[in-house]
């Protein structure tokens, strides 16, 4: 994990991996809105971080996955990926719940889009769309006072 830095803002959220209808909390995790022009970042971006995801979605790989806000924050659908281990347990996750109602700005409940998810050593990093990375900047504005580049 890559962990707070300059333009990461960091939210108070939980990320859960789904797997046969079970929630598996991943504990340590960090969640942030990484804005463009800080710590390297081309494009603002949401960042989960914690190592095993590196096992979901491979570092510097990547695919389109749904995304769909729920209430109380996101969720990932995964498609296509393979098992893992966590916690000594074999899992087959269907999605990722990151729980953060600060990401219902970004993304209303019921409301979905389809973008790239990418892996990142450490971690993933979700590049929304357009409107999402305007609403996104406006919460990095807003709430914390920063300023994309």
């Amino acid at each position: 994990m890559t962990g707070p830095a300059e333009g990461k803002l960091g939210l108070d959220a939980t990320v859960y991996l789904v797997s046969s209808g079970e929630k598996i909390e991943l504990e340590d995790s960090f969640v942030c809105i990484h804005v463009k022009g800080y710590s390297r970042a081309r494009v603002t971006h949401l960042d989960i971080e914690h190592d095993i995801l590196d096992n979901l979605i491979p570092p510097k790989r990547g695919r389109f996955h749904d995304i769909k806000g729920v209430g109380g924050g996101i969720e990932i659908r995964l498609e296509g990926t393979k098992g893992i281990k966590y916690q000594g347990r074999r899992l087959k996750p269907q999605s990722i719940l990151i729980r953060c109602p600060t990401l219902n700005e970004i993304l209303s409940p019921g409301q979905s889009t389809r973008t790239w998810v990418g892996g990142k050593f450490g971690g993933i990093y979700i590049g929304f769309r357009k409107p999402e990375i305007e609403r996104m900047e406006r919460v990095a504005k807003d709430r914390f006072g920063i300023f994309s580049k």
